[in-house]
């Protein structure tokens, strides 16, 4: 037993020992083809006459962003300076050079920016609400007693013209025998039309009415009947209890169209607009899509959680969508060129302000309320073929895109290994590719791969990269910044300007 424990002990630092090799031969190798000098990392030559004269650069080991034509101490923590790799020339860009070896260690990959139809995905949660415009309410318009409840529970589903409730009222009485007797022996066209009136307002029908003068047989009964297709979803009343007018008998509501109502935090308001496509999914039924279209954008966000409430109208002919049930919606929104979100095809139509749901290609009044309509704002772009038009986005995969929070840069292969950091400005991001507004051309080949790698070795050269947006400190920015930064650390030059 004593024996065997030195031996095992041997044999792990042995391999310790090898793995600590290897990963130095490594570091080495990768060091190696990427350090400057090298046939990995050496600048590109310059076709044609004499390179450009660069000078001696001296740096820090620690800041890298210090670049001294002299040697001395680090501005910033006082440490020695170090020779450094001369930079870009006057007028020339920062580059960084890889040969086919450190392209191929580094597993840099590239791509074209290319233009492309876009659209972007917004993913939200909802609420199927009742469509308030579809709700109605059957009240009582005279006094009496239920004598008879033809629907006695909710939930029942009515037809238009379907009967609810039978009221026995004695002023019934007295109302038909006064329109009975203008319509008698001496006819009064003014009282006739009075006692007419009078039975309408209380909610007896023209039909009801022909009858009576027909029959000339006064009852003391009367029927309600359902003004609108629906569900009952609220019953106020019982058999033989006492009403009065007004009294509330049903509420009833139409569930062959539904609202939904979406939350949408305002960073991504841009790209909701009226008219666009909604659809809908629900866990109740996930094989079954449900679709909308936006008809209204609340004016108020919700101070709490920073949302603004959408309106989906959904047709919901199998009821299958129920007031209260939760919902996932995905709204796409076309991008043009500049990033704004595209036409929906309801610019320029006329609506109703209090019927959205009404679009109509010339003015005039709302079908439903009578109200003059109003023209949606905005038009569809002219359509053109070809680069120029306006729904062909230039885009990157979002792979390229360095983002710091304030700032976006990409690595664009000027030449074979030869790789810029550029800085670009950038749409919201949809899907696997980012609309690119400012910064690169169609065609530039952009890194999708190693571009963390790239920008290393560019803070490292001190050359601009993502962390250090400017040129590299010359004696002036170095004066100020160890007048300013000596007792900071490194880390304060690198966070980014509020």
């Amino acid at each position: 037993m004593n024996g065997r424990k030195p031996s095992r002990r041997r044999a792990g630092q042995v391999a310790m020992g090898l793995v600590l090799v290897a990963v130095a031969v490594t570091g080495f190798a990768l060091g190696y083809f990427l350090r400057p000098g090298t046939g990995g990392g050496s600048p590109a030559p310059t076709s044609g006459g004499a390179a450009p004269e660069r000078k001696s650069v001296w740096t820090c080991s620690m800041h890298p962003q210090v670049r001294l034509p002299e040697a001395g101490s680090c501005p910033i923590c006082s440490m020695p300076l170090i020779p450094a790799e001369a930079g870009p020339a006057s007028g020339e860009a920062p580059t960084l050079t890889l040969g086919p070896a450190a392209l191929a260690m580094a597993s840099v990959e590239t791509a074209q920016a290319t233009r492309r139809k876009l659209s972007r995905e917004l993913r939200l949660l909802g609420k199927v609400q009742y469509n308030e415009t579809a709700l109605a309410t059957v009240t009582s318009r005279i006094d009496g007693y239920i004598e008879r409840l033809f629907v006695d529970y909710t939930g029942v589903q009515v037809a238009k013209g379907d009967h609810l409730v039978e009221i026995y009222s004695p002023d019934l009485v007295v109302a038909q025998t006064e329109l009975l007797l203008a319509a008698g022996g001496q006819p009064s066209e003014r009282l006739f039309e009075a006692g007419r009136a009078k039975l309408v307002r209380w909610g007896i029908t023209r039909p009801q009415i022909d009858e009576l003068l027909r029959t000339r047989k006064v009852t003391d009964r009367m029927t309600i009947y359902s003004p609108v297709k629906g569900t009952v979803l609220e019953k106020s009343v019982v058999e033989k209890s006492s009403v009065k007018a007004g009294d509330v008998l049903y509420r009833l509501a139409n569930l062959d169209s539904v609202w939904v109502s979406l939350d949408v935090y305002e960073f991504e308001l841009g790209s909701v607009r009226q008219g666009q496509p909604v659809e809908l999914s629900s866990e109740a039924y996930p094989e079954l899509r449900f679709s909308g279209i936006v008809t209204f954008v609340s004016p108020v966000v919700d101070e709490e959680s920073r949302t603004v409430k959408v309106r989906v109208n959904v047709a919901n002919p199998g009821h299958a969508l129920k007031p209260g049930m939760f919902v996932s919606a995905v709204v796409r929104a076309r991008l043009l060129a500049d990033g704004t979100p595209g036409p929906t095809g309801l610019e320029g139509k006329y609506t109703c302000p209090m019927h959205p749901e009404v679009l109509r290609d010339a003015a005039g009044p709302c079908p439903i309320c009578g109200m003059p309509t109003e023209q949606i704002p905005g038009s569809a772009p002219a359509v053109k073929d070809g680069p120029a038009s306006p729904e062909l986005v230039l885009t990157v995969p979002r792979t390229a895109v360095l983002d710091s929070g304030t700032r976006q840069l990409v690595y664009v292969e000027r030449a074979k290994g030869q790789f810029e950091s550029v800085e670009i400005r950038t749409g919201p991001r949809a899907g696997e590719h980012v609309p690119v507004l400012a910064g690169l051309k169609e065609g530039d080949k952009v890194a999708i791969r190693g571009a963390f790698l790239l920008d290393s070795q560019f803070q490292i050269q001190g050359m601009k990269s993502l962390l250090e947006p400017g040129p590299a400190a010359g004696p002036a920015e170095a004066g100020e910044a160890g007048s300013a930064g000596s007792a900071g650390s490194a880390g304060d030059r690198h966070e980014p300007a509020r």
